[in-house]
């Protein structure tokens, strides 16, 4: 009798427990499952090593804290018919591209709906070129250096130079007109065109000697070795396409990339970096 209590009572413990577990330790449920936030990251060669650690770190932190999983795809030179696979092979609630010679190529794909996703494209430093993201900001959060934060210093240093009554010689091309207080329309032959101007180099030279100017300032992005032709001449040279650096916080930047999707406050359209994202903006 003892030994038949003692199997019972086994048999009913076993039962207990078997129950306990099953209301304690519930099957995650597929649907759950399937309301997991997936992020594609996408990053350029360009990004400097600093910054891909912390995308790096971030993305970890986003999968451990938020269960954000991820897929990331770095030192990308375009976006090659690899992202469009990518992009192809499972749904992303998000897709981050991150670097500025990657933005340009974003727009056909954005334009090509090969994903539901949200797509934010961020600038990894100034652009000379200001090629920019195109049609892209249609469809796409573009967050950007300020432009007039930009315009302001250079503003600032041209004024400088000018206020000392000194002769300057601009170099530009069509599409960047220099700005009427930099050279008013009186002072037109102190500005040299590059555009389809094989004789560019003569003609700024003739100009710099007839009116004894001292700074030749160019105003669009050209080739280095225009900037050091221009050199040759014995005067100050300046490029202002590519005289600003700029010091990006990327766990700022990150951080509210997060805050946006937890909030679901994602909009498309171009915006600035914030002065807490943008942590320096200076003449090199």
């Amino acid at each position: 009798m003892r030994k038949q209590r003692f199997v019972i009572g086994l048999l009913f413990l076993s039962l207990m427990v078997t129950g306990c577990g099953n209301r304690g330790i519930p099957a995650i449920k597929q649907e759950l499952m399937d309301k997991k936030m997936s992020v594609l990251m996408l990053t350029s060669a360009s990004l400097s090593d600093p910054a891909e650690q912390t995308v790096s770190q971030t993305l970890l932190q986003w999968r451990d804290s938020n269960q954000i999983a991820f897929d990331w795809v770095k030192d990308l030179q375009t976006m090659d018919d690899s992202v469009a696979a990518k992009l192809k092979s499972k749904p992303y609630d998000y897709i981050y591209v991150i670097g500025n010679e990657l933005l340009p190529a974003a727009n056909p794909l954005i334009s090509q709906n090969l994903t539901t996703g949200k797509w934010t494209l961020m600038q990894n430093q100034l652009d000379p070129s200001a090629s920019g993201a195109g049609g892209a900001v249609a469809k796409a959060a573009v967050f950007q250096i300020d432009p007039a934060k930009i315009d302001t210093l250079k503003n600032q240093w041209v004024s400088g130079v000018l206020a000392t009554n000194t002769s300057v010689e601009w170099v530009t091309r069509a599409d960047r007109p220099i700005p009427s207080a930099w050279a008013p329309s009186e002072e037109a032959d102190h500005i040299v065109l590059l555009d389809n101007n094989q004789q560019w180099f003569q003609q700024l030279s003739l100009q710099t000697k007839q009116h004894a100017s001292s700074w030749i300032i160019f105003n669009a992005a050209t080739d280095a070795a225009h900037i050091q032709k221009a050199k040759t001449l014995g005067v100050s040279v300046m490029d202002l396409s590519d005289a600003l650096s700029a010091d990006l916080d990327w766990t700022a930047i990150m951080n509210n990339r997060l805050n946006g999707m937890l909030r679901h406050t994602w909009q498309s359209g171009a915006t600035t970096y914030s002065d807490q994202e943008l942590k320096e903006l200076k003449l090199k």
